[in-house]
């Protein structure tokens, strides 16, 4: 990384959350488009299904009935900062960077599936993670490699998002500490190698869990190896892949 004068890099900082904040609305327009979609064509498959007059394609229509209301229920549950869906969150943000940076960042990613919700403060977690991939991406010369995991490790989600050829400077390392709230989860950023891995630990909710919907898609699997990591800031627990 070019050696920049701190004033710049603080500067920079500045001008980088404010895009985070607004690729924030972004996510929530791009939310509610994909959902009502998947709503308008389930819906439609019933109607078609109904101008067969076939009753054995009830059970079909039975699903697509509850694909629907899976559906409201995350529009519903979207409005809730503290009890979400992390699926939607992380799957948003990956969506949204691709949008925004286009050639600037190739991202690789393996995401389970959670069928628990996540207790923790929404609307701070998209915060921190938009600031600091942003931070990343406008810091890197060249084209920005990240693998963007997702994983229940007994009862909490943890995001991983490893960052290849590529470390912080200790100006926007101190800029994204300052920003973090500790109390609303645990994260760490450490170097790996070559590269930086954050790592962000999140307690789920097990409540109601049967009720919950589904992704839109389960993304194709990606394996992670084992790596060493040094603690720079936040959780002193270390969390394994």
């Amino acid at each position: 990384m070019t050696n920049i004068p701190e004033v710049y890099l603080l500067q920079a900082t500045k001008k980088n959350l404010e895009q985070a904040k607004s690729f924030q609305d972004d996510m929530a327009a791009h939310f509610f488009e994909h959902t009502m979609y998947d709503v308008k064509d389930s819906l439609t498959s019933i109607l078609a299904i109904c101008d067969m007059e076939d009753m054995k394609q009830m059970p079909q229509v039975k699903q697509c009935i509850q694909r629907v209301t899976d559906l409201l229920h995350d529009v519903h549950l979207y409005h809730n900062n503290t009890l979400f869906n992390i699926n939607h969150v992380v799957i948003n943000i990956i969506n949204v960077l691709k949008k925004n940076f286009k050639n600037r960042i190739h991202i690789n990613h393996d995401l389970a599936y959670i069928k628990a919700n996540t207790r923790s403060d929404r609307n701070h977690l998209e915060l921190v993670l938009l600031y600091s991939l942003i931070e990343a991406v406008e810091s890197c010369e060249g084209e920005l490699n990240m693998l963007i995991r997702l994983a229940q490790k007994e009862k909490d989600a943890v995001i991983i998002i490893k960052l290849e050829d590529f470390r912080f400077s200790d100006v926007v390392l101190k800029a994204i500490a300052g920003f973090h709230n500790p109390a609303a989860f645990k994260m760490q950023i450490g170097s790996v190698g070559g590269g930086t891995e954050i790592v962000i630990r999140l307690p789920l909710s097990f409540e109601r869990r049967d009720q919950e919907a589904k992704p839109v898609r389960e993304p194709s699997k990606i394996t992670l190896g084992q790596p060493k990591r040094i603690n720079v800031y936040g959780a002193q627990e270390r969390t394994g892949t």
